[in-house]
């Protein structure tokens, strides 16, 4: 069987069936840039979307590496396995915004990775107010008072602690009150905060609706 070029492939692609398109797909020698590639994935997705799944595996195998944008974009068509190592291998970082996009939709791992090679941490925001609050706590003024004041400020400062450094395993516990600030995802874009009735990182969508 005579092997194909990637320009022979890309220079007759939009001549021939959708069945041709697909067959000589298996002759090819080589892949060409990634816009070319991913603007063929997209043809072959209309029709065939594992077989467009599996070109994009091919062609990232032999070398091809994409955009952040073009990743982003590749997010309905390849499984998470996937996309995570095409994350990790962009021809350029992400963006806060992009990894903010991104984010659950690869593994830890890879977005770990992707954002130590970006310089970004998208939860530098939480950190800054939690130091806020530290620091709005150590400078509030010293009251007198009795046993039951003390007791009564001492209840306060833990319930306030309790909140900002409660630990999470990632897992909605239905207690949206003390939740800490995180992530929901709705309309395609990323809402911070808690009491999330959509996307909500921790799989809980039953707050008051707030985000």
């Amino acid at each position: 069987m005579k092997q194909l070029t990637w320009e022979e492939y890309y220079d007759g692609f939009y001549d021939w069936s959708s069945s041709t398109q697909k067959s000589y797909a298996y002759r090819l020698s080589d892949y060409g840039p990634a816009d070319e590639v991913w603007e063929i994935a997209e043809e072959l997705d209309f029709v065939d979307s594992a077989f467009a799944a599996k070109f994009l595996e091919k062609a990232f195998s032999a070398g091809v590496r994409f955009t952040p944008e073009q990743v982003l974009e590749m997010v309905a068509m390849v499984d998470q396995s996937l996309l995570s190592k095409m994350a990790e291998q962009t021809t350029v970082p992400f963006n806060r915004e992009q990894l903010e996009e991104i984010y659950l939709m690869i593994d830890d791992f890879s977005f770990r990775k992707i954002s130590r090679r970006s310089r970004i941490d998208v939860f530098d925001d939480v950190k800054e107010l939690r130091r806020q609050a530290a620091a709005s706590s150590a400078a509030r003024p010293k009251k007198k008072g009795g046993l039951l004041s003390a007791l009564a400020a001492f209840a306060a400062g833990a319930a306030v602690a309790g909140h900002l450094n409660k630990k999470h395993d990632g897992h909605c516990d239905g207690d949206c009150a003390n939740c800490p600030p995180h992530y929901g995802y709705r309309y395609g874009r990323w809402y911070y905060g808690k009491g999330h009735q959509y996307g909500c990182e921790f799989g809980g969508n039953k707050g008051d609706g707030s985000l």
